[in-house]
């Protein structure tokens, strides 16, 4: 063998130039390296990345996995390092795959890679809220009418309550308030369904809200029927229908001709009037020296007929305006047919005002 063929011979397979007369490794092929370019690509690590395959490159994967030799057959490794021809990372000289490209060494075939995406795991309890949220969300708007046609039916009783008079217009409040309670439920964003959600809620809560007005109403006349059937029980003999008594019906009498007639009376107090007056010093002085004329011009027999007189005339008038509340309170009691054209007006407007709000009629675009 010539000179110049052991020097071809003797080349680097790292770095590709001649190793002849310089320190030099030989592996188990023959093949020869620089000391210093082992050396030095022994310190280089190559990166292992895992292969993520889609379905399409599993079989042709697969096939190349089938070409590459068992452990069994592999020759333990030389030590001598190479580069890759796919990437040109370091390598054993005899790999068959080179692991940070996938390149078959052999026949230089990559491996294309793709990344599969993995479900976080709080995917589950996030879609099992979100399917929560969905079924949920048709019955929000329900709920939110439900409390607000409920503070509305209450702010009417209260009201009615309170001041002793029915305001219709306050329907038109509960039906805004059931819209308004709809839409909220919605999110804020109104739409038909929680238009007519607020619809129904109002009509419900109105006819809820008038029903407790008029058992309020109905109350009331109770306590006055009460009042008057005491009354009756107290003025039913001359025992308790005093002299004192029947002077001050005559006073009152002769106040109520002055007032008919026209005359102005000169009440001692302005805030008394004949409404107010409990007794006779409550009348002007011209009116108690016209009753007291009139008093005394009777004898004892025509002063007890004038108090039996007025005794049965009292309870009469008793016994009418109890008839009178018996007949209010029944009509009172049946909600239909208390019903009047104002109260068709009333609740009108307010299912009008239920949709508008929530429909979102009358929210910023």
């Amino acid at each position: 063998m010539t000179s110049d063929q052991s020097a071809i011979e003797k080349r680097c397979i790292i770095c590709g130039t001649s190793c002849a007369g310089q320190p030099r490794i030989k592996d188990a092929t023959g093949k020869y390296a620089h000391k210093a370019c082992a050396k030095q690509q022994a310190k280089v690590q190559p990166t292992i990345q895992p292969l993520d395959l889609s379905p399409e490159e599993e079989p042709e994967m697969a096939a190349f996995l089938d070409d590459l030799p068992s452990p069994s057959d592999q020759q333990p490794s030389s030590g001598i390092r190479a580069a890759c021809p796919g990437c040109g990372s370091s390598i054993n000289s005899d790999a068959m795959i080179c692991v940070n490209c996938g390149c078959n060494t052999k026949t230089g075939r990559g491996i294309k890679t793709a990344k599969v995406k993995t479900k976080s795991k709080s995917n589950g309890p996030n879609l099992a809220a979100k399917a929560g949220s969905l079924a949920a969300a048709p019955f929000l708007p329900i709920i939110g009418a439900v409390i607000g046609g409920a503070i509305g039916a209450a702010a009417w009783a209260a009201v009615a309550h309170f001041t002793g008079y029915e305001i219709g217009f306050l329907a038109t409040g509960v039906g805004a308030i059931c819209g308004i309670g709809a839409v909220i439920g919605a999110g804020g964003d109104g739409n038909a369904w929680s238009g007519t959600v607020a619809v129904v809620v109002a009509i419900v809560s109105i006819i809820t809200g008038k029903t407790i007005v008029n058992s309020i109403y109905v109350d009331q006349l109770q306590s006055i029927k009460i009042a008057v059937e005491e009354g009756m029980e107290s003025k039913h003999t001359l025992d308790d229908f005093t002299e004192s008594d029947a002077i001050f019906e005559i006073a009152s009498d002769i106040a109520w001709e002055l007032e008919e007639d026209g005359q102005t009376i000169d009440w001692p107090n302005p805030e008394i009037d004949l409404y107010e007056a409990l007794d006779l010093s409550d009348f002007p002085q011209s009116i108690v020296d016209q009753t007291n004329k009139k008093w005394n011009s009777m004898d004892d027999e025509e002063r007890i007929e004038y108090r039996q007189t007025q005794i049965e005339e009292f309870n009469q008038a008793s016994l009418a305006f109890n008839d009178f509340l018996d007949d209010e309170m029944e009509a009172s009691s049946d909600l239909m047919s208390n019903l009047s054209l104002f109260d068709a007006l009333w609740a009108f407007l307010a299912l009008g005002a239920a949709w508008q709000f929530g429909n979102g009629g009358f929210s910023e675009e």
